[in-house]
């Protein structure tokens, strides 16, 4: 290997190195990229959520506590899950209030997870013993229904994939942004030195 290959390489790799100030830049903007401060219809739409968890709570609750004790089993257990989803999405939204910022890359995913999960296991219990009812109509009512729901659950999490997938986008384009903008200085600096 020739001397000016080497020599070129090793100016490429201690260009390489990373410059704190750049990467201070760069990791200030992804975090401003990530957590923003909550809006007045985010704040109010994190309040609704908050109620409709705790409604969840106390309506799921209180009828897996009431059904006569003919009601099967399964179907006591959706309203102890249902009651229990409602609590966990109520301090998902008390988490996101108190800290008073959203993180684009895992609060929307959390929410959104949390609906499309509950909702699978539901319809997975129902499909599976909704064959067991002894009116076959309302086995299939019942099937109809959450079916309706898993496809608001899945639009609400495809959003939430799209809303990471352009958060990440945007992180990678900073990222090669900043690096670009480190490498071009450091050019631009052994040329002012030759």
């Amino acid at each position: 290997m020739n001397e000016s290959n080497k020599t070129f390489r090793d100016e490429l790799v201690d260009m390489e190195k990373a410059n704190i100030s750049y990467k201070e830049k760069y990791e200030k903007e992804i975090k401003e990229m990530f957590e923003q401060k909550l809006t007045g219809l985010q704040k109010w739409g994190n309040i609704v959520s908050l109620g409709m968890g705790l409604g969840f709570f106390v309506l799921f609750g209180t009828l897996a506590i009431i059904v006569p004790k003919e009601f099967p089993l399964w179907g006591r257990f959706i309203w102890i899950f249902g009651a229990v989803f409602g609590l966990v999405f109520a301090a998902l939204s008390v988490w996101v209030l108190k800290k008073g910022t959203v993180n684009l890359k895992t609060d929307n995913m959390a929410a959104a997870g949390l609906g499309w999960a509950f909702i699978v296991i539901v319809a997975t219990i129902v499909l599976v013993f909704s064959g067991r009812l002894p009116n076959p109509v309302t086995g299939v009512h019942m099937l109809v229904s959450v079916l309706i729901f898993e496809v608001m659950a899945a639009a609400g999490l495809l959003k939430a994939i799209i809303q990471r997938s352009e958060v990440n986008i945007r992180e990678k384009l900073l990222e090669i942004e900043y690096r670009l903008a480190e490498l071009a200085e450091k050019v631009e600096t052994a040329e002012t030195n030759d």
